[in-house]
């Protein structure tokens, strides 16, 4: 299991010396950029039945957004979705594993 917070990847994506196309692609994550969704939803990931993970991104937010959230589900895709399998969340803002992500997204955007 990678370790996040000590990621180069993740640091250049950071510090912008690498696209955040080029750090996406790294991960082997088919990511899209998707500009209907509501300004509620930042992104999301899921695991599609080949066994590749997909991540979607909110198009209508800013760089910055987009970065945290991009963090915030490789933290789900490194971490928790190994373990359950899946994970259908609605309304988990205030679920643990959620929280655990956006504390993980922060601490690492907190000089973007």
């Amino acid at each position: 299991m990678m370790d996040i917070e000590d990621n180069r990847l993740l640091k250049s994506l950071m510090d912008k010396t690498i696209s955040f196309h080029d750090v996406m692609s790294a991960y082997n994550i088919r990511t899209f950029i998707a500009f209907n969704l509501s300004g509620k939803i930042l992104g999301f990931a899921y695991v599609s039945r080949r066994g590749y993970y997909h991540l979607i991104l909110n198009g209508n937010v800013n760089y910055e957004a987009q970065c945290k959230t991009f963090i915030h589900e490789i933290k789900h895709i490194t971490y928790d979705l190994p373990k359950a399998g899946y994970i259908i969340g609605l309304d988990m803002q205030h679920a643990e594993i959620e929280i655990a992500a956006d504390k993980m997204a922060e601490k690492l955007t907190k000089y973007l």
